[in-house]
């Protein structure tokens, strides 16, 4: 379980204390606790391994025994109890944008609303207007957030559906069956709805191993502590590549190679695109029937590996939003073999993220120069490239002056305020900003948050034309919030020659461990190591910098 799960189960049970009216003290201590874990520079897993977590400042004696539960059994019982003691639909409340923990509470106790359908029926009737800070304005966002949630019940980002399969996958081989992640997880979907699995074995093995489950004539069926099912299949060996091949899907990539060849009984997959006259397709390529065609022509190119990446750009530090400070970042940077790293911290305007002014920002010039001097006279090999994360403002214009620009090493440029825009509005803004001689990368293109926040409209073809008229790289930014640019659209970038740029976003030490998931989502868009552009050494990424800017 990463720092982050556990950090977001333990301001989930300081939500659940807070909502139904436990001691404040308490949920001070969960909150705290989160907070601390979230600013850890290493695993919580190691301190606890080490007994060394209660040494943590905001972590108590207390927490550590709960913090230990989570990471064996998944959950703590405290959180189940609360879970328990609130009507089901009530937590699925605190998700509804606008609303925290006081307002849910006004809720059920004043309104009696206990699932986000009564909450749509009562903000529908007006039965909100009586309570105190539910305007009109408010409700009227209270049923825009409603409409997504529902739209986004069942699902979960790749990054948590991913961490649950491998757990079940390991149960399985643990007790010595053969199995392999099958279905929307296999191909690396952004967000996905179920986990599958294949297996060779009976069913009542496969449930044997699971711990549990409902077991069919070709599967066993049970849910997972997130909530999705899953669907172990179960097969023989003679037959482990087709079932592997048919419960990967999607359906109209199986049907299409069974069109060509039709579906026997093979041990391995590729096999079955052997049959059908084809070199094989990787899994996270079978949504984009286009690989179709090439691989009736030649084998696939190499998709990029999160070894292929050599350096890290946009990142955050102390200085603006991040958790820990800029030699901390390049340290855990070089502690998982990486040669560079960029620092793009806020720009002015954002003051929520405490944007860096132009002193500031002069400051982080300096810094940066100290630091590689520092590392230089330490005769490490590792250079930081000094950087912003500017602002696009409204006109397309840059949060600070080409004068400041011009002397930085690196600019991404990036939307994070006045959403609500058309499309002809979003289109225009962005290509205003790529326009600019001294923006070297777009980053994350819609602003969407996965599961929470639909990105503004974007004619993306567009924006990819300007990008490649201007050299400007586009960002794949790598948190499984985010995962923006969309993988679809990874292949049209490459086709006008348009790099993309796989960056973590990262905020703390931890979030550099997220490129792992923008490089899931770069294989599914087709991206190979040299249409990367971390994947470029220091001296080739400083190379291409300098030789785009006027």
């Amino acid at each position: 379980m990463t720092n982050k799960a556990v950090a977001r189960h333990l301001k989930l049970t300081a939500d659940l204390v807070e909502l139904t009216g436990g001691n404040p003290f308490r949920a001070r201590a969960y909150g705290s606790g989160a907070r601390a874990v979230e600013r850890l520079d290493v695993p919580v897993e190691t301190l606890v391994a080490d007994g060394e977590l209660s040494t943590v400042q905001g972590i108590g004696k207390g927490l550590v025994a709960e913090i230990e539960e989570l990471l064996q059994t998944g959950t703590m019982e405290t959180t189940e109890d609360l879970l328990q003691s609130l009507p089901p639909g009530l937590p699925e409340v605190l998700r509804v944008k606008g609303l925290g923990v006081k307002k849910v509470r006004t809720l059920w106790t004043e309104a009696g609303v206990t699932s986000i359908e009564d909450l749509e029926g009562a903000a529908a009737v007006g039965k909100l207007a009586d309570l105190p800070g539910f305007g009109k304005k408010t409700v009227e966002n209270i049923l825009a957030s409603i409409e997504e949630l529902k739209a986004y019940r069942g699902k979960a980002h790749l990054r948590d559906a991913a961490t649950e399969a491998l757990v079940a996958r390991q149960r399985l081989r643990d007790a010595g069956l053969r199995a392999d992640l099958a279905g929307p997880v296999r191909r690396q979907c952004n967000v996905v709805d179920r986990v599958d699995l294949v297996a060779v074995g009976t069913p009542e093995a496969v449930a044997e191993a699971l711990g549990g489950g409902t077991t069919h004539d070709d599967r066993v069926e049970a849910t997972l502590p997130l909530g999705l099912p899953l669907t172990v299949w179960t097969t023989t060996e003679a037959a482990y590549g087709r079932t592997l091949f048919e419960r990967t899907g999607p359906e109209a990539h199986v049907g299409a190679v069974a069109e060509k060849a039709g579906l026997g009984d093979v041990a391995e997959e590729d096999a079955v695109y052997e049959a059908a006259g084809l070199y094989p397709i990787p899994a996270p390529l079978r949504d984009d029937p286009h690989w179709l065609t090439v691989a009736a022509d030649g084998p696939i190119p190499a998709l990029v590996r999160t070894a292929d990446l050599r350096g890290t750009i946009h990142n955050h530090t102390t200085a603006s939003d991040g958790a820990h400070t800029l030699r901390e970042m390049c340290d855990a940077a070089r502690e998982r073999g990486l040669g560079y790293f960029g620092v793009c911290d806020h720009s002015r305007s954002l003051q929520i993220a405490h944007g860096l002014s132009l002193g500031e920002m002069e400051e982080q010039i300096r810094r940066v120069e100290r630091l590689n001097a520092d590392y230089a006279q330490e005769g490490v090999d590792f250079r930081v490239f000094a950087g912003t994360e500017a602002d696009i403002l409204s006109d397309g214009a840059m949060d600070y002056p080409d004068e400041l620009l011009a002397r930085l090493d690196l600019v991404v440029a990036s939307v994070h305020t006045g959403f609500r825009m058309t499309e002809d509005e979003a289109t225009a803004r962005v290509v205003a900003a790529v326009s600019n001689p001294y923006v070297d990368v777009l980053g994350h293109p819609t602003g969407r948050l996965l599961l929470r926040r639909e990105g503004y409209p974007l004619d993306h073809e567009a924006v990819l034309d300007a990008c490649a008229e201007h050299g400007v790289a586009v960002e794949l930014n790598a948190n499984p919030w985010r995962l923006d640019v969309d993988w679809r659209f990874v292949r049209a970038a490459t086709e006008r020659g348009v790099l993309v740029s796989i960056n973590p976003d990262a905020h703390s030490t931890d979030g550099l461990d997220d490129t792992r998931w923008g490089v899931a989502s770069a294989q599914k868009g087709g991206l190979t190591p040299e249409q990367s552009l971390t994947s470029k050494s220091a001296d080739e990424l400083a190379d291409w910098l300098t030789a785009r800017r006027p």
